[in-house]
């Protein structure tokens, strides 16, 4: 029997690939002779890039470079034949900053930037992918447009200070740098968020809280990006602040579609298809699969959720293995034929509980 272990993240605690790892035990345990493929999955988000290079291979590299704040970082990217993969969490992202405190009108994707500019000056890749989930930051991506070099000016011609704090400072956009420097490179940005640069679905209104945004921090910010989008767009020649991703990542979906010409793609999407994804379910005889959380929103945009309704194609048998799932949401879960969470209430689950979790899954699903 082959088995395809194809789990997201369990965020907090196990990356996608350390959860298939557990996974991969309990099928051991249940089926000693079972073929394993396992595909580790990600939208876009934390886990991306490691997800990737744990399905295809190829080459993680590493840089230094600024956070969110300004600290210093180590972002990593990855590097396929003709494609590279950028990651936003790795260089700038809210978890790196975990144990201190948020500044949402601090915060930029600089950072994000220095990868972008590695990648686009090595003049190596046909293709860039930039991931921009899991963003501590609400700054319209202008921190990362100025790495690459485009600069933005205030009224008395100094530099405007990074972070979404101060767009609405800019009053002048110089783009002189920028001339052909993306010739015959395709940049795509990977998200499943679809909300817009603006408005009561946009970056600020959804996303700023959960960056440490108080409502006064809310409106400004919701202000200036609508101002930085005014200014950046005429520079440009280019709209977008209502296109679906605009508003991923603190508005960076918007100022890297505008700024550099990248166009918003699905991350699971893009996920799917580097790690061939289709035609591994097509071969497997089960499935298993899970995250940190399996709720009524699992079905809604998650990468979980886009397996599923893939699956509705292969019509394959499948466990689930969350952390935890909500049991008032279980009706709402349709498609999985067991689920089995590892841990019980505020309990972490442990590599160990992920192994037996799967094991009993697959003795209940016969």
């Amino acid at each position: 029997m082959r088995v395809v272990i194809a789990p997201c993240a369990y965020k907090g605690t196990f990356s996608p690939t350390m959860v298939a790892r557990a996974m991969a035990e309990g099928v051991r345990h249940a089926m000693p002779d079972a073929i394993i493929d396992m595909v580790p999955l990600a939208d876009g988000g934390d886990g991306t890039i490691e997800a990737l290079y744990a399905g295809t291979g190829g080459k993680i590299k590493e840089m230094d470079v600024e956070g969110a704040l300004g600290e210093p970082e180590t972002a990593k990217w990855l590097k396929l034949p003709d494609i590279a993969i950028v990651e936003l969490a790795s260089a700038c992202g809210i978890a790196k900053l975990s144990g201190r405190t948020l500044k949402p009108l601090d915060a930029h994707t600089y950072g994000l930037g220095q990868v972008i500019k590695t990648v686009v000056e090595s003049r190596k890749f046909k293709r860039l992918i930039i991931a921009v989930g899991g963003s501590a930051s609400t700054d319209g991506g202008a921190g990362a447009l100025t790495a690459c070099g485009i600069r933005f000016f205030n009224e008395y011609g100094d530099p405007v200070v990074l972070g979404g704090g101060f767009l609405h400072k800019i009053a002048k956009v110089d783009m002189t740098s920028m001339k052909d420097w993306t010739r015959g490179l395709t940049i795509q940005v990977a998200t499943d968020v679809h909300n817009p640069l603006l408005g009561p679905n946009g970056a600020a209104q959804i996303f700023g809280p959960q960056k440490g945004a108080i409502e006064a921090d809310v409106a400004l910010l919701e202000s200036n990006l609508l101002h930085f989008a005014n200014v950046l767009s005429e520079a440009t020649g280019r709209k977008g602040t209502d296109e679906p991703g605009a508003g991923a990542a603190g508005g960076t979906g918007f100022g890297l579609s505008c700024g550099l010409g990248a166009t918003i793609i699905s991350g699971f999407g893009f996920v799917r298809e580097v790690l061939n994804l289709d035609s591994k379910l097509e071969k497997a005889d089960l499935i298993i699969t899970g995250e940190g959380k399996l709720d009524s929103q699992t079905v809604s945009g998650k990468a979980l959720g886009e397996l599923l309704r893939l699956n509705e194609t292969f019509k394959k048998p499948m466990l689930a293995v969350p952390a935890c799932v909500v049991d008032a949401d279980l009706a709402k879960l349709t498609g999985f034929k067991v689920i089995v969470p590892a841990s019980r209430g505020d309990v972490l689950a442990s590599f160990d509980d992920i192994a037996r979790a799967t094991a009993d899954a697959i003795k209940q699903s016969r």
